[in-house]
C-alpha cells in the first residue's frame, strides 16, 4: 500500500520492468512505441508494485507526455480493453463527453445533447463513469432516466438498432484498470496531475468514427487531436470553453458563456485551434450560472425542463451549441446553421421527450 511518495527508486527485478524507465523518463528521455506497450502492460499487472506505478506516473507526468507517447498509451490501452462487438454501428456513430476536472459545476451538458443527437437518427456510442470530479455523472444521470450500466453485447446492438445509443460503462469494459485504482487515488491526493485525468473519453472501446472531446486544459487541444486522428478516429472536435465573465473559470465543453476553442482532426483536421463564440452558432452570450448543475435530483429536474422549455436561456443555447456542432460532425447536416435549427427542433416538437419514453420502454423490458 502506498504510504509515502519520497521512495528510492530500487534495482530493476524480472518482476517489476517498471523500475527501469522511471530513471529513463527521470532524465528527460522519451518512450519508443515497443517501450510504451511494455509500460501500459506492466501498469495494469497486479504484480507489479503500487510504489513503482506511482513513481512511473509521477515521473512521467513531471517531464511531460509527448504526443505520440499520449498517442501510443491510448492505443496500447485500448487494445487491453473488452471488445463491445459494435463494428457494424461504430463507422457511422459518434461519442459526446469531456475529460471532467474543470470544476465547473455544470449540468450534464453532452449526456443531454447525447440523447438530442440519438432521438435525430443518428447513432450515439457514449463511453462514461459515475461522478468523479462533479455531483452527477453521466452514468448516474442515465441510469436514473432508466438507461442501464451493464449491458450484454446483443443489448447493446439492439439499443442501437431501436434507438441509435448505447452506453459502455467505463469500469465495464476496462478491467485492467481495476489494479490501477490506488495508484491513482494516491496520485489525486498529492495533486499530481497525470494522463488517466484525460485518458478516459479517448478509450471508447466501440471506437466510433466521430468525436466531440472536451479537455478541461486548452494545452491539450492539440495533443488529444493528434492521439484520435493517430487511433483512427474519422473526425471530430476537440474543444475547450472559456468564461469571459470569470477569466479563471473554464469548461471541457463547447459553451455560450464565451470563446470556445476547437482543435480539428481527421476530416476536420486544423493547423491550430480556431476561437468561435457564441455568435458562430447565432446563439447570444450568457453568464456561467444558467449552465450550473446539481446532485442526481436536481440535473434529473433540468432535464425536464430543457423537454418543457423552461431552461435558462443560456444552457438551451449551449445545449443548441453542443447538439449543431455534434449533428454536423456526424453528418446529419450540411452546415452548423441547419444544425441548430435541427436541434430547437428536436426539442420543441417533443423528439427528445418521446425517445426519452421509448429508452426507458425499450429497458425495462
Amino acid at each position: 500500500m502506498i504510504q509515502n511518495e519520497h521512495w528510492v527508486t530500487p534495482a530493476p527485478t524480472m518482476n517489476d520492468p517498471l523500475q527501469e524507465y522511471i530513471e529513463h523518463i527521470a532524465f528527460g528521455n522519451h518512450l519508443q512505441s515497443d517501450q510504451i506497450l511494455e509500460i501500459a502492460q506492466s501498469l495494469t499487472k497486479e504484480a507489479v508494485t503500487d510504489e513503482s506505478k506511482f513513481l512511473f506516473l509521477k515521473e512521467l507526468a513531471l517531464k511531460g507526455e509527448t504526443n505520440e507517447e499520449f498517442t501510443g498509451f491510448v492505443s496500447a490501452f485500448r487494445s487491453f480493453a473488452t471488445d463491445p462487438g459494435l463494428d457494424d454501428f461504430a463507422g457511422s456513430a459518434i461519442d459526446l463527453c469531456g475529460t471532467g476536472g474543470d470544476r465547473s459545476g455544470s449540468f450534464n451538458i453532452s449526456t443531454f445533447v447525447s440523447m438530442m443527437v440519438a432521438s435525430a437518427g443518428v447513432p450515439v456510442i457514449k463511453h462514461g463513469n459515475r461522478s468523479i470530479s462533479s455531483k452527477c455523472g453521466s452514468a448516474d444521470l442515465l441510469e436514473a432516466l432508466g438507461i442501464p450500466l451493464e449491458t450484454k453485447p446483443e443489448r447493446n446492438k439492439a439499443s442501437l438498432s431501436e434507438l441509435n445509443f448505447c452506453f459502455l460503462f467505463a469500469p465495464y469494459f476496462h478491467p485492467s484498470f481495476k489494479s490501477l485504482a490506488p495508484v491513482r487515488q494516491s496520485l489525486a491526493k498529492q495533486g499530481i496531475i497525470t494522463m488517466f485525468n484525460r485518458l478516459g473519453p479517448c478509450l471508447n472501446p466501440a471506437r466510433p468514427a466521430f468525436q466531440v472531446l472536451g479537455v478541461y486544459d486548452p494545452s491539450y487541444l492539440e495533443q488529444i487531436a493528434h492521439c484520435l486522428e493517430a487511433n483512427g478516429g474519422k473526425s471530430g472536435w476537440v474543444v475547450h470553453g472559456t468564461v469571459d465573465q470569470a477569466p479563471d473559470a473554464c469548461m471541457d465543453e463547447l459553451t455560450a458563456c464565451g470563446r470556445n476553442l476547437v482543435q480539428g482532426y481527421g476530416n476536420l483536421s486544423s493547423s491550430c485551434p480556431q476561437s468561435l463564440y457564441p455568435a458562430h452558432w447565432g446563439q447570444n452570450q450568457h453568464p456561467l450560472e444558467h449552465l450550473m448543475g446539481g446532485d442526481l435530483k436536481q440535473n434529473l429536474s433540468i432535464v425536464q425542463k430543457l423537454l418543457q422549455g423552461d431552461a435558462p436561456a443560456g444552457l438551451l443555447s449551449t445545449v443548441l451549441i453542443n447538439a449543431s456542432s455534434a449533428l454536423w460532425i456526424a453528418g446529419k447536416v450540411q452546415s452548423i446553421e441547419e444544425g441548430v435549427l435541427f436541434a430547437k427542433e428536436l426539442l420543441q416538437s417533443g423528439t427528445v421527450a418521446n425517445w426519452l419514453k421509448r429508452a426507458e420502454t425499450f429497458f425495462s423490458k
